[in-house]
């Protein structure tokens, strides 16, 4: 897997691999969108395992999004996903998961949960592809998880 920098250059932005330096803003930008964040430990983890890849999308200076994404062998599980308040409704989580796809040009299934109630983040992931496939009963705990599966045979996004 080469370097991952994706350039937005309408938007000014660009996405890079996450530094243990941007535990900060990842973990602000978590508290702002899950109910249940990670913690700086398992962030941590996250980052230095060599099954995952961590990025994050900046705008000048600022750290706005980031995306998780964890590989065996030709298949892939994005782990998160998640836009700084302020910034989304822009494309940016769109542009994060191309550009994180584009890491793995082998992979061939692409992986992921989310919320029923997300209705916002279904309609994105069924925009690139994904299909439902599946549920985890009482995977966040509060609620069930939708499984979606992309399938990269058919095509990338």
């Amino acid at each position: 897997m080469g370097p991952v920098v994706v350039r937005e250059p309408d938007a000014g932005t660009f996405l890079r691999r996450m530094r243990l330096s941007d535990l900060g803003a990842v973990m602000e930008i978590d508290a702002a969108s899950l109910p249940k964040p990670w913690s700086e430990a398992i962030w941590r983890s996250e980052i230095e395992s060599p099954f995952g890849l961590y990025l994050v999308l900046e705008e000048g200076d600022e750290v706005i999004g980031q995306i998780g994404v964890r590989s065996v062998l030709d298949e892939l599980h994005v782990t998160n996903v998640a836009v700084r308040p302020g910034h989304r409704g822009r494309g940016h989580a769109r542009a994060m998961i191309q550009g994180a796809l584009s890491a793995y040009p082998d992979a061939r299934l692409v992986h992921l949960e989310v919320r029923p109630t997300n209705r916002a983040a279904r309609t994105l992931y069924q925009s690139l592809g994904f299909r439902e496939t599946g549920r985890r009963p009482r995977y966040y705990g509060d609620e069930d998880a939708l499984l979606m599966t992309l399938d990269l045979s058919e095509g990338r996004p």
